[in-house]
């Protein structure tokens, strides 16, 4: 999954876009992240990160995050 059909996908089941960050080190919310050799997501609140998951493609990061989105704002 590329980061167009991320966006593309959340659009389609109205899910918010502005709820995930890209690279964003200061907002609050879902982020994704490329860190070294691995691409991360997160939630972050406050200034902390909590529930950190490591993936070895960006595409993996990508499904995981909107399968977590979907799971909350459709289902």
């Amino acid at each position: 999954m590329t980061k167009a059909e991320f966006l593309e996908l959340l659009q389609k089941h109205n899910i918010n876009q502005n709820l995930v960050l890209f690279d964003d080190p200061i907002e609050e919310g879902y982020c994704i992240r490329k860190n070294y050799f691995r691409w991360e997501v997160f939630y972050r609140e406050r200034g902390k990160e909590y529930n950190c998951m490591g993936f070895p493609s960006e595409s993996n990061a990508l499904q995981y995050l909107f399968d977590k989105l979907y799971s909350i704002y459709v289902k």
